[in-house]
Formats: C-alpha cells, sequence, structure tokens
C-alpha cells in the first residue's frame, strides 16, 4: 500500500492509471445512478481485457456493499492517489503473486469476513488477466530529476 498512497497518478505504471481511472469512474456512475459498466467497460475492451472487466465490477461492488468501513476514491480530477485506492492496487498485485496470503489478511481487515472469498476471487482473476496484459500495477516509476540526494 506504502508504494502507492499518495503518489502522484502521473507516476504509476499504465495499469495503475487505468485501474484508478476505472475505480474513480466507477465510485462516480454509481453515485448519480449510472450503471458503470458502460461507462467503463470500453476502457477494458480497449486494452484487450474485455474479459477481465466483469473481474472488476464485481470486485467494485462487493467493496461498496460490504466494506467494513466506507471506501474511500478520489474524485475524477485529483492528481493524487488516495488511501483505498493504494490498498486495492497493492491487493491486485499481491493476489497476482506468492503473497495471495497477504491480500487475504488484508481482504479481511475491510470487508465482512463472509465477504473474503467474495471479494479475493474476482480480485485473483483480474490481477491475473492484468498481469498477462502488462497492466498489473507497479510501484511508482521513479524519476530521478525530482530526486534530491545529499551527501551532508
Amino acid at each position: 500500500m506504502y508504494d502507492f498512497i499518495d503518489r502522484p497518478v502521473t507516476s504509476l505504471n499504465r495499469g495503475g492509471r487505468m485501474l484508478v481511472w476505472a475505480m474513480r469512474h466507477w465510485v462516480r456512475a454509481v453515485q448519480i445512478g449510472r450503471c458503470p459498466c458502460g461507462d467503463i467497460r470500453p476502457a477494458f475492451d480497449g486494452k484487450a481485457l474485455g474479459a477481465a472487466f466483469p473481474h472488476f465490477h464485481v470486485m467494485m461492488a462487493v467493496l461498496n456493499r460490504h466494506a467494513v468501513e466506507k471506501m474511500r476514491f478520489g474524485p475524477v480530477d485529483c492528481e493524487r492517489v488516495s488511501e483505498h485506492e493504494a490498498l486495492v492496487l497493492s491487493m491486485l498485485r499481491a493476489a497476482c503473486g506468492p503473497d495471495l496470503a497477504q491480500a487475504e489478511r488484508t481482504a479481511s481487515l475491510i470487508v465482512a469476513r463472509a465477504q473474503v472469498t467474495h471479494l479475493l476471487v474476482p480480485m485473483a482473476a483480474l490481477a491475473h488477466a492484468l498481469a498477462g496484459a502488462s497492466r498489473l500495477p507497479a510501484g511508482p516509476i521513479f524519476d530521478p530529476d525530482c530526486a534530491r540526494f545529499s551527501n551532508e
């Protein structure tokens, strides 16, 4: 999570930027009473991830309905990654590798116990689809021109 939280969205890889965009637009669509599928699915289709969209949609629906506290996602035009966006990005990354147990522990803290599997199954399917399309979220890209080092 700390790889992503409060970082500029522009510092994320393509998959991370796409997911932040998709999460924010999904939440916005639900808030204004629109079906998020029509608004967001074309972004997945355009990246050859059409089959992954249902997993994203189910993951977001589980978070929306079963989170133990209200999940907060940034406004569409926010330049920074919010805490809950960072949490989802890190869980997706963990769900695709040997850290699945870490994703499960995290899921048990954010959704009702009975919903952990209902969150992890679509999350893992989404993560594997993203990895197959080289879109799995990665930590922010380091820009050496923005770093300051001191030998003092």
